[in-house]
């Protein structure tokens, strides 16, 4: 299993763990001395671990503005989802043979899932849910594809996933994570991934059908300015 060891990577995964909490919210700044006083380290590894987070668009910053907490949008949860859905084929067929009837740690993380989801708990979710994904991308033993996940940021997404899907039913959402794991312990690598693909790809259709949703309100709302726009659009294509 992979494991972390450089300060840079602690302190951005504190800030994740912050920002996933809700203990940090869109539009708080993230202070350094602050951060430094909190987590009892210098300067550098932080300014390190702040560049990282703005380079994948959990954290905006300004010259003699600093940083602070971006919001995720619908848009961008839709499309680090749809990247996830083609990195789980991958994942799933990498760990396939080392998890076969060895899935006892992770049945305990699903059912903390389903608990958190039946009491609405969105932020326990979260934290559970990002151990048994990120558990699986560790299980490859793969440096370059756990890099690539964590540049999607799905420690704070799933939160806001989450509460973009709101009218959804969370323990179904929290039931599939048992499907792949059900698969996996059997070894049917076939079905463990359409599980995990269809987890992912699932969630990706809530979201975008809450876009429309969100859209069609606005229409409704403001109909000159959305006719506006759509006139814009077809002069600039023009």
């Amino acid at each position: 299993m992979l494991k972390r060891h450089s300060l840079r990577e602690q302190v951005r995964d504190a800030l994740l763990e912050k920002i996933a909490s809700g203990e940090l919210r869109p539009g708080d700044r993230v202070v350094e001395a602050q951060v430094a006083r909190q987590l009892h380290v210098s300067p550098i590894p932080i300014r390190e671990a702040i560049r990282e987070l703005v380079a994948i668009g959990v954290l905006r910053s300004e010259n003699h503005r600093g940083a602070w907490v971006r919001e995720a949008t619908i848009l961008e949860c839709a499309e680090a989802l749809e990247v996830r859905s083609a990195l789980d084929a991958l994942v799933i067929r990498k760990v396939a043979k080392r998890l076969r009837g060895k899935c006892g740690p992770l049945r305990e993380v699903v059912a903390a899932i389903i608990e958190a989801a039946k009491r609405r708990d969105f932020s326990a979710f979260q934290h559970h849910n990002q151990t048994f994904h990120r558990s699986l991308v560790e299980q490859t033993g793969n440096r370059a594809l756990l890099r690539v996940y964590d540049s999607l940021a799905f420690d704070v997404r799933v939160r806001a996933v989450m509460d973009f899907l709101a009218a959804k039913d969370p323990v179904e959402i929290a039931s599939e994570h048992a499907a792949i794991l059900d698969a996996l312990d059997r070894g049917d690598v076939r079905e463990a991934t359409r599980c995990a693909v269809q987890h992912s790809r699932r969630l990706v259709e809530f979201l975008e059908e809450e876009l429309a949703s969100r859209q069609r309100q606005s229409a409704d709302q403001f109909p000159q300015r959305d006719e506006a726009s759509a006139l814009r659009r077809i002069g600039n294509r023009g």
